[in-house]
């Protein structure tokens, strides 16, 4: 009765996110970049959970001979509720292993219109506005508006003690050879005082990004270059 009930939840929630151009359920694959050397590998995963809330994963590490150099492993999620058109999140979690490990976690009190966000143990309250979003949640936004047609993307993301502003600037069109093909894309560029985002994003995959890159404050630059994907 339980795997029914699921399996009712996913095509009812697969209904409604068509309904918005909101991506189907899928999970992505990626090899994981270091300056150009393959070091391992990454995945993100769109899910529906058995109480019907939404999650969105990214995870990233560092595998093999990598490790001895630079082993670290990064894992972002997004828990959320689709209430209409609205996406609402209601947890976000960071996690980073290494050299220098890192735990954020920001919680949302939608009926308080409050976010806690703790971090090297501190709390901050940030004061939540409306279609506020966190800061991997943005990106399934991204290919959802993307699907609607639009080009001109703006959104309001919790950071730190703040909401922030995140506009990608979009930088043309680019082929990008993957592990699947070739797929032409749309290039969108987020930069901040710690990092530059770029985002490749395949018009045949729902906008899926098929390639990723960080270009981290100190100089180093990471990518993910996806290889295989189910559910699109």
């Amino acid at each position: 009765m339980q795997h029914i009930i699921i399996i009712l939840l996913v095509l009812s929630s697969n209904h409604l996110w068509a309904e918005n151009n909101f991506p189907p359920l899928f999970t992505a694959n990626y090899s994981l970049y270091l300056k150009g050397i393959p070091v391992g590998k990454g995945t993100r995963t769109l899910s529906i959970g058995k109480d019907g809330k939404f999650e969105f994963e990214s995870m990233a590490k560092t595998t093999g001979l990598a490790t001895l150099f630079k082993d670290i492993s990064i894992k972002e999620r997004s828990i959320f509720i689709k209430e209409g058109s609205k996406i609402k999140p209601l947890e976000y979690t960071y996690y980073q292993t290494g050299k220098k490990p890192r735990l954020r976690v920001v919680l949302f009190d939608w009926l308080r219109n409050m976010a806690t966000s703790k971090f090297k143990g501190q709390t901050h309250s940030i004061q939540l506005e409306e279609n506020t979003l966190d800061k991997l949640l943005y990106q399934v936004v991204l290919m959802q508006e993307l699907q609607q047609g639009k080009r001109k993307l703006q959104y309001k993301v919790t950071n730190k003690d703040k909401i922030s502003i995140y506009t990608p600037k979009f930088l043309g069109k680019e082929s990008i050879k993957t592990g699947m093909g070739t797929f032409e894309t749309l290039k969108y560029e987020r930069a901040s005082s710690n990092r530059q985002t770029t985002l490749w994003c395949a018009a045949k995959l729902h906008y899926l990004p098929v390639q990723v890159k960080h270009i981290e404050k100190n100089g180093d630059v990471f990518s993910m270059l996806l290889q295989s994907v189910e559910g699109l």
